[in-house]
């Protein structure tokens, strides 16, 4: 599977009236007495790559968590193509690949076990699902591992697996925590590729990052999150406006 050549550096804007795919509306999270996130709104537009830039420990991951059902908000409300992601979260779980920071399998599967026992968990056929996969493995350097035990995989190599479950079921919305993590310089722009293929095909991608030139090169949208609010969100052409994505964020948050 070859990257397409005519695909641009960042997807085409949504037209104005297409509803965002994903809704976070005043989302407050605390966890006794410390406040994570505070009144937190963003909406992710159909079918774009948006990054969510921000420091370690600005509240990146717990957004994800919410948004996948894994957390409860204290206030506010998430919801991705109109259902609310904590009250239909088996539901939302269908529509969502979700690759987290740090992927964890079970101890003696392999990779191969522990894509056909995710298949079998979605209700698919595993030997379909495999067939459609193989070449994607092979893309990712991973056929030669497929047989040995998830657990000893390189930390690069459980992302790219990780990458995979995320994949697997064909989902119309990709969150991914921080996914170049563990990558390779070949990898990371493997990554990249695969994120510019998936929103051409109308997949709708968000991606957590602390490194600006991701942003940069891969998203039509952006929002920068700092000590748990929402700083500034939009079309990142907007958001530039001829400057640097580092000189917006250093503007933005170092009065704050």
């Amino acid at each position: 599977m070859n990257t397409p050549a005519c695909l641009p550096e960042n997807p085409p804007a949504p037209s104005n009236d297409a509803p965002p795919f994903v809704v976070i509306d005043g989302v407050t999270k605390t966890f006794g007495a410390k406040t994570a996130l505070t009144q937190f709104s963003w909406s992710i537009p159909r079918g774009q790559i948006s990054g969510l830039l921000g420091p370690n420990g600005a509240g990146k991951t717990t957004l994800f968590r919410l948004l996948m059902g894994i957390l409860q908000a204290t206030a506010g409300t998430l919801r991705i193509d109109g259902r609310d992601c904590f009250e239909d979260r088996v539901n939302v779980k269908r529509l969502v690949g979700f690759l987290p920071d740090e992927p964890v399998f079970y101890s003696y599967l392999s990779g191969r076990e522990i894509l056909e026992l995710s298949a079998g968990m979605h209700g698919l056929d595993t030997a379909t699902v495999l067939d459609r996969l193989e070449p994607l493995i092979a893309r990712l350097g991973l056929t030669e591992a497929m047989p040995q035990y998830a657990d000893d995989y390189s930390r690069g190599m459980k992302k790219k697996l990780g990458l995979l479950l995320a994949l697997l079921h064909q989902p119309p919305l990709l969150i991914l925590d921080e996914p170049t993590n563990g990558l390779d310089v070949e990898a990371t722009r493997l990554f990249f590729d695969l994120m510019r293929e998936q929103a051409a095909a109308g997949t709708t991608v968000v991606f957590s990052t602390h490194l600006m030139d991701q942003v940069e090169r891969l998203c039509s949208h952006a929002a920068i999150i700092h000590r748990g609010r929402l700083i500034t969100a939009g079309p990142l052409a907007a958001l530039l406006e001829g400057r640097s994505l580092e000189e917006v964020f250093v503007a933005l948050t170092s009065t704050r």
